[in-house]
């Protein structure tokens, strides 16, 4: 009840607004935000890189750069914040750990809206609520039927998967870092049917567990996926990863990243094409449909970006 009271608050106060400007509290919320449209957004978490502004829209650019929460102890920039002045905040209620953050800003004055997006199936559910807040509700319905049609999809051919394939998330730049299989970081290897082998434990924490050669030579996955390059570029030339059942197999893939990871670092709406590249690279006989077809599909309905067959193949390939 008390949410729903504080949803009408917001929604009463954004009627009677002209040119809304919003402050992504953190990168999910600032990206998510970015998908329903640009010129909401007040101001960034960091500078974007030119790897990443090849794919967004000029204004970025130019955007004060106000920082946020995310990473371990990062805040924002508060002079800045005061003085860009947005309408509202939007945070990302990340394992209910933005109480403090949403009274923070409170206590400066501004009006917050919390998101959840822990799972790939919140973002159905949030791009219709802030739609609706924002009175957006024609272009979040894109965004969320596309979602949730994809979703299902997805579920429905994992149903037809009868051996489930190992996926090893490798990172740092040996690759010794990983995420466990429940971890938000990871959860789109068991979200498509196939298997982290790094399982785990009860210790809560930021993730990048790291592990010993030994032990991954012991989960021995079918498939590896990594964001780092120099690590993919030096996997099939280092002696120490020979035998393993991927790298003999030429199944080590770098993940794409541009604008933002369709994976993980950090989580967000890119996860949803993530999911489908994925499931078409470790189950192609269930996963048939035409990924660079689907690729293009998404970055114009999510990027409003057009894409040709050169661009999408260097996409695919993480460059």
């Amino acid at each position: 009840m008390k949410k729903l009271v504080l949803f009408l608050l917001v929604l009463d106060f954004l009627y009677s607004k002209d040119n809304l400007t919003i402050f992504g509290a953190s990168p999910p919320a600032t990206y998510f935000l970015y998908s329903i449209n640009p010129k909401l957004i007040a101001g960034t978490n960091y500078a974007f890189r030119d790897k990443e502004l090849l794919y967004l829209k000029e204004e970025m650019r130019s955007l004060p750069i106000i920082g946020g929460w995310y990473g371990q102890g990062k805040t924002p920039n508060f002079e800045t914040l005061i003085k860009v002045n947005p309408d509202l905040v939007v945070t990302w209620n990340y394992n209910n750990g933005f109480k403090q953050v949403n009274e923070k800003i409170n206590s400066l004055g501004f009006k917050t809206f919390e998101v959840n997006l822990s799972s790939l199936k919140d973002y159905v559910k949030v791009y219709d609520e802030i739609g609706k807040a924002l009175f957006m509700e024609e272009r979040t319905k894109l965004l969320s039927e596309y979602t949730k049609t994809k979703l299902e999809e997805i579920e429905n051919l994992q149903k037809k998967i009868k051996m489930r394939k190992s996926v090893y998330y490798a990172e740092g730049t040996d690759g010794l870092l990983t995420e466990c299989d429940k971890s938000i970081h990871a959860d789109l290897i068991e979200y498509i049917g196939a298997e982290n082998p790094h399982k785990c434990s009860n210790k809560m924490g930021f993730g990048r567990d790291r592990i010993s050669l030994e032990q991954l030579l012991l989960y021995n996955p079918d498939v590896i996926i990594t964001q780092e390059q120099n690590f993919y570029n030096n996997i099939y030339k280092n002696e120490k990863f020979k035998d393993i059942k991927a790298v003999k197999n030429k199944e080590v893939y770098l993940i794409p990243s541009s604008p933002f990871s369709w994976f993980d670092r950090p989580p967000s709406f890119m996860k949803i094409l993530g999911a489908q590249w994925l499931g078409n690279l470790v189950y192609k006989d269930i996963y048939s449909f035409n990924i660079n077809s689907r690729v293009k599909e998404f970055y114009r309905l999510f990027l409003d970006v057009s894409l040709d067959d050169e661009k999408i193949i260097n996409l695919l390939k993480g460059e």
